[in-house]
């Protein structure tokens, strides 16, 4: 294999360098097909921080309540029937790990993020979206607009999806390409990431069967059938991710996968690739080998 055939991304790859922060704020936005396999980490990641002396907020956001169809997939049980979700998670896991977990049973609001009650500017915040839908994650989308070109991304978005037998996890801070004009501050460290809807603008533009508004909820989710161990695989994805953004370590910002060929890849912290969501080239010259 010639040199010109290795990938070595990776190798050139820079790690992400947050603020400095004692606290931490993490909404998870969606407790359902993957939300509800992701809660599980979240409340182990705050029981860490919180034996490491830091703060841990976390909220879990979710309207629905707990149907039947939601057994096979979802990390509910016959027991829970009929119970919202996010009160359910946040009170077992809550009990099992020793975090406090606060709720919210409305559709999530951006605008609580610029508010005392979801962020404070000495902390940095992590919503955390698992929602399967365009409208969903245009909300979460504007949760982004309070960071700033050239400043200190303190908020940061984590979205999670997935097809059949296919997903993926997106992670950024920058909605708007010219806030990555300086996301590379070395060739060794970045400050900021193209956020997910500027990786894949596609997730903010609604699939037919959501326009469709004649259809159920039941139906939609027939119209998108996922395999019993998607939701799981897109979990431990995010799962990685999000104890590299908290303990430091995150070289990537995209990663996609498949189930059926076994195949994973993702997109690194690069100049090269950074550079292609931003229409001045990121401030870092590329490693040479």
């Amino acid at each position: 294999m010639s040199a010109k055939q290795i990938d070595l991304s990776f190798v050139h790859a820079a790690t992400l360098m947050l603020p400095a922060t004692n606290t931490w704020n993490i909404v998870l936005v969606g407790c359902g097909g993957t939300g509800s396999w992701l809660a599980p980490s979240i409340a182990r990641i705050a029981r860490v921080l919180q034996e490491q002396g830091k703060t841990a907020n976390l909220w879990f956001v979710d309207p629905d309540t707990v149907e039947e169809k939601n057994i096979p997939r979802q990390n509910f049980c016959q027991a829970e029937l009929g119970q919202n979700k996010a009160a359910t998670l946040a009170g077992r896991l809550s009990a099992a790990w020793g975090v406090d977990i606060r709720i919210s049973r409305e559709r999530f609001n951006p605008a609580r993020i610029s508010g005392s009650q979801w962020i404070g500017w000495d902390s940095v915040t992590v919503v955390v979206g698992c929602v399967d839908n365009a409208a969903g994650r245009n909300e979460l989308a504007k949760s982004l607009q309070y960071n700033r070109a050239g400043a200190a991304h303190r908020i940061w978005w984590l979205d999670c999806g997935n097809a059949e037998h296919s997903g993926q996890v997106l992670f950024g801070s920058a909605a708007q390409s010219r806030q990555l004009a300086d996301a590379l501050v070395s060739r060794k460290i970045c400050k900021a990431l193209p956020a997910p809807n500027l990786v894949a603008p596609d997730l903010l533009k609604a699939r037919p069967e959501e326009l469709k508004t004649n259809l159920s909820c039941a139906e939609i989710q027939l119209a998108n059938a996922q395999s019993l161990a998607v939701n799981q695989m897109v979990a431990a994805v995010a799962t990685d991710y999000l104890t590299r953004v908290v303990f430091g370590g995150l070289r990537r910002f995209a990663t996609y996968f498949d189930l059926e060929s076994g195949s994973m890849r993702s997109l690194f912290n690069t100049a090269d690739t950074i550079g292609q969501y931003t229409k001045r080239r990121a401030k870092a010259e590329p490693t040479r080998v």
